[in-house]
């Protein structure tokens, strides 16, 4: 049996998983375990993106009970109209109750449900920590990536991350700062280079949790 196959709905989270696996010492950043991870085995993209995952994404997860221990779907909820037609948590339990049909028990698979959508990963209250994935010329604009958005009206003050998480990436990609960046390769930079650990997203810290407990740390 391999370990986990991952379930991703777009581009920008293949490389985000992609990313975080690639950095050699994952397994510490996640303190867990060290388990396998190959992108061919272990990584699904669905064609039809967000919406196909929440419809469908079971089915293509059926044939890897057999295969894998354990499950991830990652999908993001504001896709469509979702954010004002339908209730998060009952977006959620959609997914498992597909997933337990198609055989996966409840301690076997875990639904990522980002919410609003994955952009909101990639924020932290300290943006020191991502601007060279930007190229963002600190030295020249006399302030951070953080401030630099708050006078462009795309940061809140006193809030963790930017209120409109795409548009401040958008913004921050325009500039023309460094090489052209696409957001696949943004998100795999964060993901391999950058410390999630003052990450507040319930739904990446519930991922944490749940690879914690499938692979826990053994101590000498």
């Amino acid at each position: 049996m391999r370990d986990i196959v991952f379930l991703v709905a777009d581009g920008e989270m293949q490389a985000t998983v992609e990313g975080f696996f690639d950095n050699p010492a994952f397994d510490r950043r996640l303190q867990c375990a060290r388990f396998e991870f190959d992108t061919k085995q272990d990584l699904i993209k669905h064609p039809r993106k967000d919406p196909g995952v929440y419809q469908d994404g079971h089915n293509l997860l059926k044939s890897y009970v057999d295969t894998h221990n354990y499950a991830v779907v990652m999908v993001d909820f504001a896709f469509n109209n979702n954010l004002r037609t339908m209730d998060y948590k009952q977006f959620c339990e959609t997914i498992k109750a597909n997933m337990r049909a198609t055989g996966w028990p409840d301690d076997r698979f875990f639904v990522m449900a980002i919410n609003p959508e994955l952009e909101v990963l990639m924020w932290q209250a300290d943006t020191s920590r991502i601007e060279h994935v930007f190229d963002y010329p600190r030295e020249r604009e006399g302030v951070s990536l953080r401030d630099w958005l708050q006078r462009r009206n795309l940061w809140n003050a006193g809030e963790l991350k930017p209120f409109d998480p795409k548009s401040a990436i958008n913004i921050a990609c325009s500039q023309g700062w460094g090489r052209k960046k696409t957001h696949s390769l943004l998100f795999k930079r964060i993901a391999q280079e950058v410390s999630f650990s003052g990450c507040q997203d319930k739904s990446f810290n519930g991922l944490l949790q749940k690879i914690q407990a499938w692979y826990p740390r053994g101590y000498a």
